[in-house]
């Protein structure tokens, strides 16, 4: 009985920790776009168009 509720929790501790771990990976996504995003901003076309 012990053994299924510790495989239960140990379980849960696993889904947790995947789940922190995706959380973190599209957090440092977002921050590589938004750090992509603010150093190419204003670097469009260099000569106007006439």
């Amino acid at each position: 009985m012990t053994y299924l509720i510790k495989a239960r929790i140990d379980i849960f501790y696993q889904m947790a920790e995947a789940g922190i771990a995706a959380f973190g990976a599209a957090a440092g996504i977002m921050i590589a776009l938004a750090v992509v995003t603010f150093a190419l901003r204003g670097k469009g076309h260099p000569e106007p168009l006439d």
